[in-house]
């Protein structure tokens, strides 16, 4: 590359030259460098978010470095460090020898996020004006949409009754089962609805949300019309439920919902309960 003399100007004395390159090189060692440490970084991200997510899982209760590699097809030295980092942080703890569950550091923002969480704190009063206008072991629970699935966040209740099927904060449950998903479902984007029936159409149609897309489509719409949903046994026997949709303006984020034992469940005590649950929801929306 030869430079070229582009004229210049006289300044203190001196003459200064502007010189004009016929073409600028640029470094794809530096530019590629900067790329290949940001994905590294994200590579790095992603593998820590993985093995912090193992640890959710309900069918193993610890983990051990060597566990965990094996699971994410990871070296062991890698995993080593990601351990070593969470556990420095208070996400993970060590319980015996080379085995870890989850840590302190988990249990301080969850506690965080009851003392922060909109759609929890928004919901307390109602759930509990819920639990005074429902029958003796009733559980009122609020969900949240949460990738895919529901997720319980918070449950209100008197005197507690053990249903089949468990509600308490944390417990997922898939969208096309039970009240609290169905009302999630039905106002959902439907291209997202149609991703879940592609892969869960058996259980779409076992849980009578129909067999075809079509029906699907249909089914949905007539839920979207009704204020509140209501399944008796799709979560067990004993249990059945009353459920309204949460909204953060138009996008659906959850539902607030009433569990009541199965034989409380006559169509008189439904009709009554069923406006106070629409009407709740609507009150936690209108407060986001």
């Amino acid at each position: 590359m030869s430079p070229t003399i582009n004229g210049g100007i006289t300044y203190a004395g001196r003459t200064l030259f502007f010189v004009k390159f016929d073409r600028i090189m640029t470094s794809p060692i530096i530019e590629t460098s900067s790329t290949q440490i940001k994905t590294k970084d994200q590579n790095s991200f992603d593998r820590l978010t993985k093995l912090l997510l193992l640890f959710s899982r309900d069918d193993v209760p610890s983990w051990s470095v060597g566990e965990a590699a094996h699971e994410l097809g990871l070296s062991s030295s890698h995993t080593y460090r990601y351990f070593r980092s969470l556990s420095a942080a208070g996400f993970i703890a060590q319980i015996s020898t080379g085995k870890y569950v989850l840590g302190p550091a988990i249990v301080q923002l969850d506690r965080k996020m009851r003392q922060s969480d909109p759609l929890i704190l928004n919901s307390i009063t109602a759930l509990k004006y819920l639990i005074s206008h429902s029958p003796v072991k009733s559980v009122a629970i609020i969900c949240r949409y949460f990738h895919g699935q529901v997720m319980c966040i918070h449950e209100e209740f008197e005197k507690k009754e053990e249903y089949e099927v468990s509600y308490e904060r944390g417990m997922l449950r898939p969208l096309y089962q039970g009240a609290a998903s169905k009302s999630i479902l039905a106002h959902l984007p439907l291209r997202s609805v149609k991703a879940q029936f592609e892969k869960d159409a058996q259980h779409f149609a076992d849980f009578g949300l129909g067999g075809s897309w079509d029906e699907v489509k249909l089914i949905l719409r007539k839920l979207r019309a009704a204020e509140t949903v209501y399944t008796c046994g799709e979560l067990g026997r004993g249990a059945a439920g009353i459920s309204s949709p949460v909204f953060d303006g138009d996008k659906v984020v959850g539902s607030i919902s009433i569990v009541i034992p199965e034989q409380s469940a006559s169509e008189t005590l439904v009709a009554t309960i069923s406006p106070i649950v629409a009407l709740s929801a609507k009150m936690i929306s209108d407060r986001f």
